[in-house]
């Protein structure tokens, strides 16, 4: 069967888990109900061989109490929002704050940490819904998610829809930690990004300007390089946070255009990003805690994932001059993300 179900445990207040997996040739996707999470993605490598090339847990009370956001969707707004408030209308609305005083991910429960409804939308293709209450995070208006997850001959595709009874903020994105050499440290991934510009940080993470040039800088990927090679450099951008957690605003282009290329450096696996939002998130697992135990067992720790978030900038709820990224009520967010793969 091209789409099948498996009860995956029960969380710690009592809600039923599902593990749901989705086949269409050689590819093969592992998608929970707890949090959307994609725990496993299968693609062939250059021999022919399954390859997972996600990182993930082997049980839901790891999933619920790790941390990493391993694979999950996250929302109500991914990233960061300063001091854990924004602007609606010129109104201040206070949020939950989650990372110290700000706000990270959508608050300390966000949407990767709920239990969605699932039910298959195809041969390959899976359907999830959730539905979070007026005040969610702090968040106004009761807003309905559905996420489709599709298995493509190319790889997967990620569907975002979602409205709302009151104008709110919306930026969901897949939080996936890829190594296409199926594990190990993945600094030695070649990337390249569609950008010419990315947002500088500076304390808590938190923006200092909607963008900067990357030219002169350890952040310019606009040619492919080893991720390896600049992420120790003396900048101090990559001090602030330990490695690459940037976000790069992506060339202009209309609709779902490419944005990433990460290369494998031993399996011949490469995967593509296509996206319909105006910025990518890298990260490099830097704070993954060393030794944290995965599936199968196997360990790993900092700089063993690669995360490729596509989204709406950082804290730009704070900032409508970066675009207006506000929800209204009749209104639809609707965003598309595919990771393609291919093995040489």
């Amino acid at each position: 069967m091209p789409v099948t179900r498996a009860p995956f445990g029960v969380t710690g207040d009592g809600q039923a888990v599902e593990v749901w997996t989705l086949t269409r040739g050689a590819l093969e996707a592992e998608i929970l109900t707890f949090g959307a999470a994609v725990r496993a993605l299968r693609v062939p490598d250059r021999d022919g061989k399954a390859l997972d090339v996600v990182l993930g847990y082997d049980t839901l009370a790891e999933y619920e109490h790790n941390g990493g956001y391993l694979g999950a969707l996250v929302g109500r707004y991914a990233n960061r929002i300063a001091k854990a408030r924004c602007l609606i209308d010129g109104a201040v609305v206070p949020l939950e704050a989650s990372e110290g005083e700000n706000q990270l991910h959508g608050g300390v429960r966000g949407f990767s940490y709920r239990v969605f409804q699932a039910e298959a939308a195809g041969d390959s293709a899976l359907r999830l819904t959730y539905t979070a209450a007026d005040g969610e995070g702090g968040f106004p208006g009761a807003l309905t998610l559905t996420a489709t997850y599709t298995l493509t001959d190319r790889g997967l595709r990620l569907r975002y829809e979602a409205v709302s009874d009151k104008a709110t903020y919306c930026n969901i994105t897949n939080h996936s930690y890829f190594n296409l050499n199926g594990g190990g440290d993945a600094m030695g991934h070649r990337l390249w990004l569609a950008s010419h510009q990315f947002t500088p940080v500076g304390g808590g993470s938190i923006p200092t300007a909607m963008s900067a040039p990357v030219s002169g800088t350890p952040l310019d990927f606009t040619g492919e390089k080893a991720l390896a090679r600049d992420i120790g450099a003396d900048c101090g951008q990559l001090r602030l946070v330990g490695g690459y957690d940037h976000n790069f605003v992506l060339d202009p282009a209309q609709g779902l255009r490419l944005a990433a290329r990460l290369t494998g450096d031993r399996t011949g696996v490469s995967m593509e990003v296509w996206t319909t939002k105006p910025g990518i998130q890298l990260y490099t697992a830097n704070f993954l805690d060393p030794g944290t135990p995965g599936k199968g067992g196997v360990p790993f720790g900092p700089r063993q994932g690669v995360c490729l978030e596509t989204q709406f900038f950082p804290d730009s709820p704070n900032h409508p001059e970066w675009g207006d990224v506000l929800l209204r009520p009749g209104g639809r967010y609707d965003h598309t993300t595919e990771y393609r793969f291919r093995a040489d």
